[in-house]
């Protein structure tokens, strides 16, 4: 399928291995062409992966002579890479986080309003909706007319896609949000830690420096004594991100006196490799929903897993393929699973492949015959499995503080699996595959806490709790700060699909 604009185009089918034949054997015109292709960012995505499952080991030698690359080593290329092999997790990582053409490197806005909202004069919860859509109109309109001025110096030839803008609860809330969270941070800082060791704080993706202005503020104006001893470090792949944060440390945190308690480390988390004795309060705040996962389908007949790869042929044309060889961190986490006596799939990230009845598997080999005798996909989360291990390698003594989504609409086909989209003309257009131009799309996955505690204990060793996002902010939270004059409580009834993990 030919995607332009939003308009789809069915192509004919070919088979994936004839294709990657044919795509190995460019003639200058077929350059000139595909460069021109992707020009205007079309892409053949004719072979669906909810519809054709190919299997890699049936001809290995032609799969292996793709050279397998992976993430770390394409942060040092420009261009998109063409006739390579890498896993799942690596392309989707590198659709998101390369630093020349990555999603997070160009394509992200976060939300600020121009000031707190005052809730206590706020109607009710509908007011406080309408005056959230104005402002937030009013940012859009801003950020809009920047562009338009990029892009009259910069004639690009590709379809008029515009920046995405988020909308986190740390701004949406600011400051009562954070100040729930440096809280939680003081009283089990005094509770277990004061006056023995300082308070000292790394936040993984720290969006405008916002939740940092938040926390210092409130330490300081509560607890001067615990200020004095408090460091703040955010640790922030994006390159633009740590910029907008440089720039606040530069403007708001000196005016607030925060200057010399503030560190802004421009590095990956999976490319730590300094250890920090000390003990620390690890915050990552809607972090996960971007963690690259794998993806596994499973033998309709042996249930042997196997582990999806995206070979990208000299045309630029992704194809998905599936190993019987698993790399390290798929085999630990599916036996680290297997070995979890508390764990159950949740419905609510869709039907897992294991639990569905023999008799529906070979019904689906009758019905598509190109699946390959392969299930469903599973998504799984081998980057966050990674993540605990830098955690317990390099923050042994941390304790953590993250939030998240338990579930997401609109996802792809299969369990746990990501919404992938991208804003074109202003719209959120949602599509049904991750296999998409890499930059372009936001990839964003839901997050099983439950997994996620058991393997956090397994991994790290640690005792940790989940809380649903209400139950965190009623614990947390001064709640009367926003309170709406019915009463009414956007803090506590908005995020209701997130969830808290904790220490």
């Amino acid at each position: 399928m030919l995607i332009k604009g939003r308009q789809a185009v069915f192509v004919r089918h070919q088979s994936t291995w004839s294709r990657l034949r044919n795509a190995t054997r460019k003639t200058s015109e077929k350059v000139n062409e595909t460069k021109q292709q992707l020009k205007s960012t079309q892409h053949d995505y004719s072979v669906r992966p909810q519809t054709y499952s190919h299997n890699a080991d049936d001809n290995k030698e032609l799969f292996e002579s793709f050279p397998l690359m992976n993430s770390r080593k394409l942060m040092r290329y420009k261009d998109r890479p063409r006739q390579v092999r890498m896993l799942s997790r690596d392309f989707m990582d590198d659709s998101l986080y390369n630093p020349n053409y990555g999603y997070f490197s160009k394509e992200v806005e976060i939300f600020t309003p121009s000031k707190p909202f005052s809730y206590n004069e706020i109607a009710n919860q509908d007011d406080f909706l309408q005056k959230w859509t104005q402002e937030y109109n009013q940012y859009r309109k801003r950020d809009d007319k920047g562009g338009e001025k990029t892009a009259a110096k910069d004639k690009l030839k590709a379809p008029s896609t515009s920046k995405q803008l988020w909308h986190t609860p740390t701004e949406l809330f600011k400051p009562y949000y954070g100040q729930a969270l440096a809280r939680y941070l003081l009283v089990n800082y005094k509770l277990s830690l004061y006056p023995y060791a300082d308070l000292v704080i790394y936040e993984m993706g720290g969006g405008n420096g916002t939740l940092m202005m938040n926390i210092l503020d409130y330490i300081r104006d509560t607890q001067p004594d615990v200020y004095s001893r408090t460091r703040y470090n955010i640790i922030e792949i994006s390159g633009n991100l740590a910029s907008k944060q440089e720039s606040n440390l530069n403007t708001q945190a000196e005016k607030g006196g925060h200057g010399n308690k503030v560190k802004i480390i421009n590095k990956s988390i999976f490319s730590w490799n300094q250890e920090v004795p000390e003990p620390c309060f690890f915050i990552g705040l809607e972090v996960f929903d971007n963690f690259a996962h794998d993806v596994i389908r499973y033998d309709n007949f042996t249930l042997q897993p196997y582990q999806g790869y995206v070979v990208i042929d000299g045309n630029g044309d992704f194809q998905e393929l599936y190993s019987s060889t698993l790399d390290p961190y798929a085999e630990e986490f599916l036996r680290l699973r297997e070995n979890l006596p508390d764990y159950t799939p949740s419905w609510e990230l869709g039907y897992h492949p294991l639990a569905q009845p023999a008799y529906l598997r070979r019904v689906k080999n009758a019905v598509w015959p190109f699946r390959g005798n392969f299930s469903d996909p599973e998504y799984i989360p081998t980057r966050y499995l990674e993540f605990l291990h830098v955690l317990k390698k390099y923050f042994p003594e941390h304790r953590i503080l993250t939030s998240d989504f338990t579930h997401l609409d609109q996802t792809i086909s299969g369990y746990n699996s990501p919404v992938v989209q991208t804003v074109l003309n202003g719209e959120m257009i949602p599509v049904d595959t991750y296999m998409v131009l890499q930059g372009f799309f936001d990839i964003l996955f839901p997050t099983d806490f439950d997994l996620a505690a058991q393997l956090y204990r397994k991994v790290c060793g640690k005792v940790v709790k989940t809380s649903t996002h209400r139950e965190f902010m009623e614990t947390w939270a001064e709640l009367d700060e926003t309170a709406t004059r019915t009463g009414e409580n956007p803090m506590l009834s908005f995020y209701q699909n997130a969830a808290f993990l904790h220490s």
